[in-house]
């Protein structure tokens, strides 16, 4: 297990309370690079938010977290079960409608 001394993305944003768009696209970047490894592998984490986001010290680096909704999939196949935080989630899971994994 690691340890990300920076914290969580949430609360990095909070106490900054704005973002610069050079760092907001740097948090960017690496959040798309591991959201397509994480698909390359057939994985598909289903709960992304800043709170699962944690920043490596200084170096602001980000690591994906909180794996417990992920799950498998298949490209040719849809997913049904609604979970993830509310706030986030897209409005066919929270209708109970069949959702594509990516």
């Amino acid at each position: 297990m690691e340890h990300a001394s920076g914290g969580e993305l949430f609360d990095y944003i909070v106490k900054k309370q704005r973002v610069g768009d050079a760092q907001a696209c740097r948090f960017m970047h690496q959040i798309l690079l591991g959201v397509r490894h994480l698909h390359q592998n057939g994985v598909v984490h289903r709960d992304l938010k800043p709170e699962n986001l944690l920043l490596e010290g200084k170096s602001n680096k980000l690591k994906i977290i909180d794996f417990g909704l992920s799950n498998l999939y298949k490209p040719s196949e849809q997913l049904q079960t609604a979970c993830g935080s509310p706030c986030y989630a897209a409005p066919e899971m929270i209708a109970g409608k069949k959702y594509h994994g990516l």
